[in-house]
């Protein structure tokens, strides 16, 4: 094989999601899906053309480089929101264009930052539409409130700044309902204290996939989101009535390779690097050509649980099985003991899933992240970019179905 695995992103998947947000938060709140490092590596192309034609008001990037590859993306005049301080704007033919046509929106993060973005219009006589964050206790980015009111009063005066929007971050919406509180309270006293001198179009927006599965309050008239687009982010919320339930998204990304050797050891045996595992009764080894310089993640000390990737048998039932010894460069082995009693050689050319779409999979993206120590954004934008990607469209399989084979092991001995 020339590749040795394929990433797969389901196009049906996003639309699905798309609507699902859209139907939570109502068609008086606009779509701001964030599509930064690449769309989470899946390809800022073809992703921004599909969330687009499913509904996104706005997309939310990095850096302007991004901005210009997410525009040059679409056939529309969505506007591109690049969330870092940006400071100095090159006279660059496609971000000229994105400035007349107001497309490209900037954020205001402090006051010298402001008078950078009053420099750069003046010099390029264009009029800027900036969004004002308030950093409310994140402590990252933005203005702390008293600088943010002063920079929205100076603003308003403005003849070459637009205030298009005004926003905040909160630190901890998946798992601190309390704090979260407290910090949009500390952005609605900027709001309330500056209204007069915000447009009646000025978009107000606080919530992530945490905060908008989290209370209706946090919607306001835009929500920026990432993990929801993608399907993931609703496993990690600690929030006893949460909006949305895990299985209402769907997962986007599937990762699949195939078993390149298998083998019988003997009990006793050790595998891998340092000896990490040993065989604790005679066992089918197979062999999986990926490895952490694909971005198969190396368990971290301490980590909370067992790697699994899912195989077709040679029976071509699915199987989930425990990935033992180290993690390699190129490789990674699977315990396949007692699936097939056969031939070890049937195993070669099977199938592996090593992320699985299916909700609750030991192989889902947010399942081996957190057996790795990861968050599931993380984990995905680690994947290497030589990675072919490829689109489908299909609908998510139940897991029920899926999981019908036998269940994942546990308890297997370590070396």
């Amino acid at each position: 094989m020339q590749d040795t695995s394929l990433l797969e992103f389901d196009l049906s998947a996003i639309d699905h999601n798309m609507s699902v947000v859209r139907g939570l938060v109502g068609a008086s709140t606009q779509l701001c899906p964030i599509v930064k490092a690449d769309a989470y590596g899946l390809g800022i192309s073809r992703v921004a053309r599909r969330l687009v034609a499913a509904g996104a008001d706005m997309l939310a990037v990095y850096s302007l480089r991004q901005a210009i590859e997410a525009a040059s993306a679409l056939n529309t005049q969505t506007p591109v929101l690049v969330l870092m301080p940006v400071t100095t704007l090159p006279r660059e033919d496609e971000l000229v264009r994105l400035m007349l046509a107001g497309q490209l929106h900037l954020v205001v993060h402090d006051e010298a930052n402001l008078a950078a973005l009053d420099a750069c219009a003046t010099a390029l006589g264009v009029r800027l539409p900036v969004h004002v964050e308030v950093d409310v206790g994140m402590s990252r980015g933005g203005a702390r409130p008293e600088e943010a009111s002063r920079i929205i009063r100076e603003i308003a005066s403005h003849p070459l700044l637009r205030l298009a929007g005004v926003f905040a971050h909160f630190s901890n919406s998946r798992a601190d309902a309390a704090l979260t509180a407290r910090q949009a309270e500390a952005y609605d006293l900027v709001v309330t204290a500056n209204r007069r001198y915000m447009p009646d179009d000025c978009l107000e927006h606080v919530a992530s996939t945490y905060a908008l599965a989290r209370d209706r309050g946090y919607h306001r008239t835009m929500v920026r989101f990432g993990l929801a687009w993608l399907g993931y982010g609703l496993e990690e919320l600690e929030s006893p009535a949460p909006l949305l339930a895990p299985g209402e998204l769907h997962p986007v990304a599937r990762w699949t390779s195939s078993v390149v050797q298998a083998k019988s050891i003997p009990a006793g045996t050790p595998v891998g690097y340092g000896s990490r595992w040993i065989a604790d009764r005679a066992s089918t080894i197979a062999l999986v050509p990926v490895g952490y310089s694909d971005g198969y993640p190396v368990p971290r000390a301490g980590g909370a649980a067992p790697q699994f990737v899912g195989l077709r048998s040679p029976h071509g039932a699915w199987v989930h099985a425990p990935v033992v010894g180290a993690v390699n460069m190129d490789q990674i082995t699977v315990d396949v003991t007692g699936f097939f009693e056969g031939d070890p050689h049937a195993w070669i050319g099977s199938e592996v899933e090593l992320v699985a779409r299916e909700h609750g999979a030991p192989n889902s993206l947010p399942q081996l992240a957190a057996a790795s120590g990861m968050i599931p954004h993380e984990l995905l934008t680690r994947l290497n970019p030589r990675i072919p990607r490829a689109t489908v469209s299909t609908q998510v399989i139940d897991v029920a179905s899926h999981l019908e084979a036998e269940q994942p092991r546990a308890g297997f001995a370590a070396g």
